[in-house]
């Protein structure tokens, strides 16, 4: 044999990677776990406070509707039922901005009043020459006209109904109707909701017949009005006329 002639060497199936090229391997794996996970949002980078407020006269329920379109992308809010509490996490400006529409709602019960007028509307026989006549005044009466196409105006019950922000008002009208509701909390702009308002008819020898039940919202001297009919074809119609006032104005 000669001396140049070496036996060949026989390599193991498995050897080790080196240590470089494994981290090479591990840093490719990383980045592309990275790069299939989801964005995450970025933070503002503004600080989030905690802010409270216990409410000393108004309902602090009702005053989530206000504070939701304040927050910031990052605010959140709890509203603490037991405490009358609301308690806001989000930015020192949405705060800033959230403090005085809070103590503006926080103001002490006003006294309210609800003039409540149940009308009959009915059409002229069209036989007979145009009759027009109502027990309202010129203004309203057009009104009603305008909504529906009536042209005799007479008036089933009326009524005035006092009471205070957050109180519920359950009221007879006579002996044929009956009116409930819950008075809201006056807002900045002059206007409340008159929550779960309700009007029933009862007909001797037939279960109470709701009219009308929804949650309305109303202004400070403004009057709304509501048609009740089959159809606007139909030859009658009940209307439903409310007006919100201050129960310190002059009564008529």
């Amino acid at each position: 044999m000669s001396d140049r002639s070496r036996p060949l060497r026989h390599h193991p199936l498995s050897q080790p990677v080196p240590p470089l090229r494994r981290s090479v391997a591990s840093l490719l794996l990383l980045l592309a776990l990275v790069a299939a996970l989801p964005a995450l949002p970025q933070a503002s980078g503004e600080e989030i406070v905690v802010w409270a407020y216990t409410f000393k006269y108004q309902r602090s329920g009702e005053a989530v509707p206000l504070v939701y379109p304040l927050l910031s992308p990052q605010g959140t809010i709890e509203f603490q039922r037991a405490g009358n509490t609301l308690v806001v996490h989000d930015t020192q400006a949405a705060i800033n901005r959230i403090m005085p529409v809070l103590r503006s709602f926080d103001h002490p019960a006003r006294s309210l009043r609800l003039d409540v007028v149940v009308v009959r509307a009915s059409r002229a026989p069209a036989v007979s020459p145009q009759v027009q006549r109502s027990d309202l005044p010129d203004w309203l009466t057009k009104r009603l006209h305008d909504l529906l196409k009536y042209d005799i105006f007479d008036v089933q019950a009326q009524a005035q109904l006092a009471g205070l922000e957050g109180q519920r008002v359950e009221y007879e009208l006579g002996p044929e109707y009956k009116v409930g509701f819950r008075f809201g909390t006056l807002l900045q702009d002059q206007r409340l909701k008159l929550a779960n308002f309700r009007i029933a008819r009862r007909v001797e020898g037939r279960p109470e017949a709701n009219l009308l039940q929804s949650t309305l919202t109303i202004g400070l001297d403004q009057t709304i009005s509501f048609g009740l009919a089959k159809s606007e074809a139909s030859r009658e119609a009940l209307m439903l006329v409310l007006t919100l006032r201050d129960d310190d104005s002059p009564r008529r």
